[in-house]
């Protein structure tokens, strides 16, 4: 990383910009929802415009976002979007006021459509039709941010652009066991059934595939992107490696040392797209293993369990 950027994190307590932090440690700026709620204009406008005259921040790295998985998207879609609407805009239209020289925003590979696509998505493949039904709210808003970014990119003649990253997890996720992500949620579910002897229940029928990167092998990813992409297009930061929903199952079945045969499946949960693989733009990055990331993972939750968020 370049002495000379400044480098100002939102949400900097998730599971992102905790792996961000800890990469970046001391002499940035790690913004939270108690410094400003970034949902309000005026807030975002005198904590960023604080930050940039009087901390020197020349760099955002935007992860803020009112994030869940497929039940919490589905349940309340029009929360999603107009949450994540008003602080994307908020946070761009103050970061273009203020000029600032480097912009990464985070986006997902749920903007893509659910239809009309080839695989592996590519980032040309966006427009060509709507995101999947489960999670439109938060993928329109995710969408629009990138567009945004790109005009004012073009506008300011700025180092701007978007990221797009796969299924993310790692330590420091949501782990409530309504509007976690899959791992976060299954991990939770495979805690509470081994402590109270019950059955481990897998939501969907376990054949669907994805594509996983854990967060802090995504901070590394920002990081070199920050200094290495230079292109307006979005920078696509993947581990191309697809693994099923069952094989995710089996290895949290595995570390918690499940018996053959505690696995159930609960048939009416959603289970969304059979697959979505997408191309990376990174070359050579030896990703954490996943057996070795979920270990991890696990350890680290059940260490923390009093205090997480769950």
């Amino acid at each position: 990383m370049e002495n000379n950027k400044k480098i100002l994190v939102t949400g900097s307590n998730g599971l992102l910009g905790t792996s961000l932090k800890e990469k970046l440690g001391e002499g940035h700026v790690y913004h939270t929802r108690k410094d400003a709620d970034l949902t309000n204009y005026d807030e975002t406008f005198n904590y960023i415009k604080n930050k940039i005259e009087n901390d020197g921040v020349n760099t955002i790295i935007h992860c803020a976002a009112k994030v869940g998985g497929i039940k919490a998207n589905m349940d309340s879609n029009e929360e999603f979007f107009k949450i994540n609407y008003h602080i994307n805009n908020n946070i761009l239209k103050v970061a273009a006021e203020f000029k600032v020289e480097n912009f990464v925003n985070v986006l997902s590979t749920c903007i893509f459509p659910s239809d009309n696509i080839e695989f592996p998505l590519t980032p040309e493949q966006i427009d060509r039709g709507k995101p999947h039904n489960t999670n439109y709210g938060y993928s329109y808003a995710k969408r629009l941010s990138g567009y945004e970014t790109k005009i004012f990119r073009n506008v300011l003649n700025k180092n701007w652009f978007s990221v797009i990253p796969t299924n993310l997890y790692g330590r420091h996720d949501n782990f409530n066991l309504e509007t976690s992500h899959l791992i976060a949620g299954m991990i939770h579910r495979a805690y509470l059934s081994k402590i109270n002897n019950e059955k481990f229940v897998i939501w969907g029928d376990g054949k669907q595939l994805r594509q996983f990167v854990h967060s802090d092998d995504l901070a590394d990813l920002i990081l070199w992107s920050l200094e290495n992409w230079k292109s307006e297009e979005h920078c696509m930061l993947i581990n191309e490696t697809e693994i099923s929903v069952l094989e995710i199952a089996n290895l949290i079945k595995k570390k918690f040392e499940f018996n053959d045969g505690d696995i159930v499946f609960d048939l009416s949960k959603p289970k969304g797209q059979h697959r979505k693989p997408a191309i990376s733009h990174v070359n050579n990055y030896k990703f954490k293993p996943i057996e070795e990331g979920i270990n991890e993972t696990i350890d680290w939750f059940i260490k923390n369990y009093n205090t997480i968020k769950k």
